[in-house]
């Protein structure tokens, strides 16, 4: 069953341009939409927020609570200032719980890659959500991804290996890499270093004077 978050919202009049003054007063304008309903603007605590978004990393959906009614939503969008980080806006989508919504599933890595430990390898991060379908009722906050299969250097794990909940449906390309063990900055020089030629002269040939030359000439 998911885990469904709250997070106390309010409607929001101001629109527009009059939106920055809303964000000078730490508060953060959003948009509820979907479902073919009109959209509804809200406006959420700018400290509330964030600490939302620190306790609930991996959650998706949330109960957004408004004054006299609550709406099911997945948390579609967030913007950034692009300089500060800071949130401009978001953007909310109307769910019914027995819908099947597309969301992209967190990963959580666990385990340990006998190739990092072993080998001296470098475990590098390709992906860090799959895109899936399911049911809004069947979503999860992560999928765990166990890399103790790793054992040797070049070895990865792509979507297809990935195993999910019951009801989901895969929409990443089962091809993509999502975590790979490389070789260390040191193994790739010493590796580079080995197959470098050996740095051979050899002597010109001396030149030698044609008997029909100068010298006998001279």
């Amino acid at each position: 069953m998911a885990h469904i978050s709250e997070l106390e919202v309010a409607p929001r009049t101001v629109l527009g341009k009059a939106n920055k003054r809303l964000r000078k007063a730490g508060i953060i304008p959003a948009h509820v939409f979907g479902r073919g309903e009109e959209p509804e603007a809200i406006q959420i605590d700018a400290k509330t927020f964030e600490q939302f978004l620190r306790s609930h990393a991996g959650t998706n959906l949330v109960t957004l609570k408004l004054p006299g009614h609550i709406q099911t939503a997945l948390l579609r969008h967030i913007q950034h200032e692009p300089t500060t980080g800071k949130v401009l806006h978001v953007d909310f989508f109307r769910v019914t719980m027995e819908e099947r919504v597309r969301v992209k599933l967190p990963l959580h890595f666990v385990g340990e890659a006998p190739a990092v430990k072993n080998e001296g390898g470098v475990l590098i991060h390709l992906l860090d959500t799959l895109e899936v379908e399911c049911r809004a009722s069947d979503l999860v906050e992560h999928v765990d991804v166990d890399i103790s299969s790793l054992k040797e250097i070049d070895d990865a794990l792509h979507a297809r290996d990935i195993v999910l909940p019951e009801g989901y449906t895969m929409l990443t390309d089962p091809d993509e890499v999502v975590v790979k063990v490389v070789p260390s900055r040191a193994e790739l020089a010493e590796e580079a270093a080995t197959a470098a030629p050996a740095a051979t002269t050899t002597a010109a040939p001396a030149s030698t004077l044609s008997s029909t030359g100068s010298a006998a000439e001279a």
